[in-house]
């Protein structure tokens, strides 16, 4: 029998990707149940990607850097948090996030309905918060499709509408990121070589590539931007510099602004980040380098056009994804260039069939 309720949480914290992959389970619930409340925890550092989703009613923000001031600010903040979702007497919560933290989050909801996934399809025991399981038939599936299965104990059917994805941004950044790309001579190819050398190096291609592959599409006539993240600024100015003019270095942006950036081009080529799912959640055709995790994981889904890149042939199973470096370092220039350029080609062919708006 389907959970009845009018009121939702959804949790999902952090990792601005994954919050992004929930989007569509979240347009989903508001289609089924337009008249309900539906309101997210979410942590303050991911909350801009979400602020413009019209399917959520209320944000409660956590905010990360207080919990990093020490324990009696953490505290402080974690239980006003806490207290402010509580207060509001959710029906049901569902857990995307998975972890402890989440866990604590939905069981301190008061919400009668804690969906989650068991033990073994979640980690840090966060089964133990749950009250209602969805058992995953491939654990290992594109997250989206995991996502959206945690709707089935309302009655919610979890297929994926690629019409209707549910990732919004605001008019006015669209109307910028318009206005910047136009200016800047509609460049073809978003670029985005870096990744965080603390949690997933494992991803990163080695520089000396991509400078090779970039010079090579220039000279096919392609032209790119690299985007770049705080940590990886450097690593993107040595690739800008020793690059030809096709090449340029995007300016400083936030979060929104750089997903409405990257939605305006043809193509896009980068690590396994958040930045890749901006682009291929816009529809924009990926090409994507990733290390020795189960690419259908994080691949785009199919009805996006995209390319993973990866020497599968050196996994390691039981082996640190941190010391397997060369499941993506090991991919050749020759491989990621016939990649994007058929990504571009293809795009172009869409493109003449169905002129695209400026």
């Amino acid at each position: 029998m389907a959970i009845n309720a009018n009121s939702f949480l959804i949790v999902r914290l952090g990792a601005i990707g994954d919050a992004l992959r929930v989007c569509p389970a979240v347009r989903r619930l508001r289609r089924e149940r337009p008249d309900a409340t539906i309101a997210w925890a979410v942590e303050q550092w991911v909350y801009p990607v979400l602020a413009s989703n019209g399917d959520v009613d209320r944000f409660h923000i956590l905010d990360r850097r207080k919990l990093r001031r020490g324990w009696r600010s953490g505290a402080s903040e974690f239980l006003r948090f806490l207290r402010e979702i509580r207060s509001q007497r959710y029906e049901v919560a569902l857990d995307f996030h998975g972890r402890f933290k989440s866990g604590i989050v939905s069981r301190a909801s008061g919400a009668k309905y804690r969906l989650g996934y068991p033990r073994g399809q979640s980690t840090e025991m966060n089964h133990v918060f749950a009250n209602v399981h969805v058992t995953l038939e491939d654990p290992l599936e594109n997250r989206v499709l995991r996502y959206l299965h945690l709707l089935e104990p309302l009655g919610i059917d979890p297929a994926f509408d690629t019409e209707d994805i549910g990732v919004e941004i605001a008019k006015v950044d669209h109307d910028l990121a318009a206005q910047w790309h136009h200016e800047l001579g509609r460049p073809e190819l978003a670029v985005f070589a870096g990744c965080s050398e603390n949690q997933s190096a494992y991803h990163r291609w080695p520089q000396e590539k991509w400078i090779e592959l970039l010079n090579r599409l220039g000279e096919r006539g392609a032209r790119s931007v690299l985007f770049w993240g705080p940590d990886e600024l450097v690593f993107s100015e040595a690739i800008a510099a020793r690059t030809g003019d096709n090449v340029s270095l995007a300016p400083g942006t936030g979060l929104v602004e750089m997903m409405a950036m990257v939605g305006r081009f043809r193509a896009f080529a980068g690590s396994n980040t958040a930045a890749m799912h901006m682009a291929w959640l816009q529809g924009v055709p990926t090409a994507v380098f990733t290390g020795p995790c189960e690419p259908r994981t994080d691949a785009p889904l199919p009805h996006v056009p995209s390319r993973v890149l990866r020497a599968g042939s050196f996994v390691q199973e039981g082996v640190s994804k941190r010391h397997q470096a060369d499941v993506v370092t090991k991919v050749s220039v020759n491989e990621a260039f016939d990649a994007v350029l058929s990504l571009l080609e293809e795009s172009c062919r869409q493109e003449k069939k169905q002129p695209s708006a400026s």
